[in-house]
């Protein structure tokens, strides 16, 4: 996956992230906005080659 494919989705998660607080509050959003940034985490990780070019 390209680097600019691999932003675009971060930038998704991040965005449902956002969005999840907005529709359920930041309560309860927050268990599925901590798996959410654990998958964004386990993303940068694994592409981190491909986002440091």
């Amino acid at each position: 996956m390209g680097k600019a494919k691999v932003n675009m989705v971060i930038r998704f998660l991040k965005g449902m992230q956002a969005e999840k607080v907005n529709v359920l509050g930041a309560e309860e959003a927050q268990k599925d906005n901590e798996l959410i940034q654990k998958a964004i985490e386990d993303i940068e990780l694994f592409y981190e080659a491909e986002l440091e070019r």
